[in-house]
């Protein structure tokens, strides 16, 4: 973390995936949508003065949010403080590139992540996969809401039940909103991966078992 000692105030600025809470970015994205449907009302032959006049209003909100403080206040923030603060944000734009992970600890919990192929497929598999598909969907319209959700379906401590019931996922889809966002994204690409193979297994299985009925000799009426 940075830290900035605005207006006798310490504010502490994440300057990488790590440092910053899948909470707090969920929030930050929110405000960029926010942002984002305010520009699409404004008449959009503006001139270059009233397109600058836009975004200093933008990155007002923006420092606001990461600050905590108001939007007077940020008005009022020395510009090279303001750049700096910025800059150390940058890596917000930055695309996060995912690494391998079999494990993630939030305080003294460990959570393991499934094996990547599934060696045996059951009902409550596919159970499993239809809700990773539906999250799957919801992330691709911006959902970012449900990640957390997501690797509460997945993720288990050593030695549970393979199907968790829904007030345990919802109670630690809370706790993983806590979670640094590297760490949310290295989990989320693995469990897209993995709801797409826990489909093609489930469906594979099945596809077979239709097959053996087919080739089983009927009893004789």
């Amino acid at each position: 973390m940075v830290e900035y000692i605005i207006n006798e105030k310490k504010v502490s600025i994440p300057e990488n995936w790590v440092e910053c809470t899948f909470e707090r970015f969920l929030k930050f994205a929110n405000l960029l949508k926010s942002i984002e449907r305010e520009t699409k009302e404004i008449k959009t032959d503006v001139d270059e003065w009233e397109q600058a006049l836009q975004d200093i209003k933008d990155n007002t909100k923006i420092l606001s949010y990461w600050c905590n403080m108001s939007e007077s206040d940020i008005s009022m923030l020395d510009l090279d403080v303001a750049n700096e603060i910025m800059t150390t944000l940058s890596f917000l734009n930055e695309s996060y590139i995912p690494i391998n992970i079999d494990s993630f600890t939030i305080g003294e919990e460990k959570f393991i992540l499934p094996e990547a192929l599934m060696t045996k497929s059951s009902f409550g598999r596919y159970i499993e996969a239809e809700q990773l598909e539906l999250h799957a969907n919801m992330l691709d319209k911006g959902r970012l809401d449900i990640l957390p959700k997501q690797i509460a379906i997945l993720c288990k401590k050593k030695g549970e039940e393979e199907k968790l019931d829904d007030d345990l996922i919802d109670k630690r889809a809370k706790l993983f909103e806590k979670l640094d966002m590297a760490t949310i994204w290295d989990v989320g690409f693995f469990l897209n991966r993995l709801e797409q193979k826990l489909m093609i297994s489930f469906l594979t299985s099945r596809e077979k078992g239709e097959i053996q009925k087919q080739e089983w000799p009927q009893k004789e009426q």
